[in-house]
């Protein structure tokens, strides 16, 4: 209803001096009536009506202006018609949405330099900042106990420019341009400044002990600067509780699922024992390869005795003899003896299974918790298909985390890390003691 009607822009036909128009009858309204809640709730009523839209709201800013410039009692009225919504607004929708409406044109009207500034004891004050202190100090003035209304309104501008400021900032690192400027003061801000001037009393030397006439000034201005402190602190703690919250849901997200992890857990089987596989792998090479070298040695050895029994002429060979054995057996050594002749005899090479198997599990370990992790061990030391391989868990766990790439991006620490690879070496014990 009110969302509908909000959506009306300034296109629509105006009549000419529609601020002064509204200022007139509202003022009517109010000396008509002689019960003031029946006249605020008949006020109200005649602002949601003919302002009640983003593109009129402007217009009762400007009556109120019209009103705190008369010299008669017309910021009363004014006052009236802002104590109006305000009160209308607790129990009402539509006259809450106007109360936001009025205040969104204000800051907006403020920070767009709508209107010319103003100069009150020797400094420049925006209009807007004029209205929006001169409504406080007259509600006050009406009745004390109105204070709170006042501290309401304005904690709704604070709320109300926090939010603008934020979304400024965050268009500013987006695209290097802020929709504020950067260098103008706060409304909320400009407006404790004002009415603190406004509250200054210096008392004639003549006069005695004259009473403060600004003395409730002065004590709505210590009333919002308390209305901002606690505001703004509220503010910042909802903007770090939904911070955190984003950070505890962009968690969630990025933990692995009960699926994934049950999916993955064949690959950290297949890879424990290609793992173990791999670490024999150098010894086995390593003994094949010491038998070839020797026999080559040998060979070569056996080939250049003979060369040199026939090129000394001992035992009866001829050095063309000793020559030709010499010939034959390097060659038979570097062909029969090559690793290609013995590759039966090497163990075989599973580097590749090893890490495309490691490279599976690596995907999903990378976004497990420690609590999933240490599940998971537990999990795979007690798996049949791994007890020959349990004592090579945790090594198996650290060769991971030593060939993953991007370690940052781990969900857990490295000191968590640490501590789960000792708890599954803890886990592997009292599994090889019940065994």
């Amino acid at each position: 209803m009110a969302e509908e009607e909000t959506e009306v822009t300034v296109d629509e036909d105006v009549p000419e001096n529609f601020a002064a128009q509204i200022a007139r009858d509202l003022t009517v309204i109010f000396q008509k009536q002689m019960d003031l809640d029946t006249a605020s709730a008949e006020a109200a009523a005649y602002i949601w009506k003919n302002t009640g839209t983003t593109g009129k709201v402007g217009y009762f800013i400007d009556a109120t202006e019209m009103w705190l410039e008369t010299q008669s009692a017309g910021d009363k009225y004014a006052a009236l018609s802002w104590l109006a919504i305000a009160n209308q607004s607790a129990n009402n929708e539509d006259y809450d949405t106007l109360l936001h409406m009025m205040i969104n044109s204000i800051v907006k009207g403020y920070y767009n330099l709508e209107k010319p500034d103003i100069e009150y004891k020797g400094k420049k004050y925006s209009t807007y900042t004029s209205i929006i202190s001169n409504i406080f100090i007259r509600m006050l003035e009406l009745n004390p106990t109105n204070g709170e209304i006042a501290s309401n309104i304005f904690s709704i501008f604070i709320r109300n420019e926090m939010e603008l400021s934020a979304k400024s900032t965050a268009e500013e690192k987006e695209t290097g341009s802020s929709i504020i400027p950067t260098d103008m003061q706060d409304l909320y801000d400009d407006v404790i400044s004002y009415i603190s001037d406004r509250g200054i009393f210096k008392p004639s030397p003549m006069s005695g002990t004259e009473e403060n006439p600004n003395e409730h000034i002065q004590n709505l201005c210590e009333r919002l600067r308390s209305t901002r402190r606690y505001v703004m602190q509220e503010v910042i703690n909802e903007r770090a509780l939904e911070k955190r919250k984003q950070l505890e849901l962009d968690l969630k997200n990025q933990l692995a699922s009960a699926e994934e992890i049950v999916l993955v857990a064949p690959q950290f089987t297949d890879g424990l024992s290609l793992f173990v596989q791999e670490k024999r792998y150098n010894f086995k090479y390593l003994s094949v390869e010491k038998v070839r070298m020797t026999l080559q040695l040998l060979g070569s050895i056996t080939g250049a005795v003979y060369f040199l029994l026939g090129f000394m002429g001992y035992l009866g060979v001829h050095w063309v003899d000793g020559f030709v054995v010499c010939l034959v057996m390097l060659a038979l050594v570097r062909i029969l003896l090559s690793r290609k002749q013995l590759k039966l005899f090497y163990p075989t090479d599973i580097s590749k299974e090893l890490e495309e198997s490691s490279t599976a599990f690596i995907n999903v370990m990378r976004n497990m918790s420690q609590e999933q992790m240490e599940h998971f061990m537990v999990r795979q030391i007690k798996l049949e298909h791994n007890q020959k391989y349990l004592t090579m868990v945790p090594e198996y766990v650290k060769y991971l985390y030593a060939i993953m790439p991007d370690r940052k991006n781990m969900m857990i620490s490295v000191d968590e890390l640490s501590e789960l690879v000792e708890n599954s070496e803890i886990e592997v014990a009292k599994q090889l003691r019940g065994q």
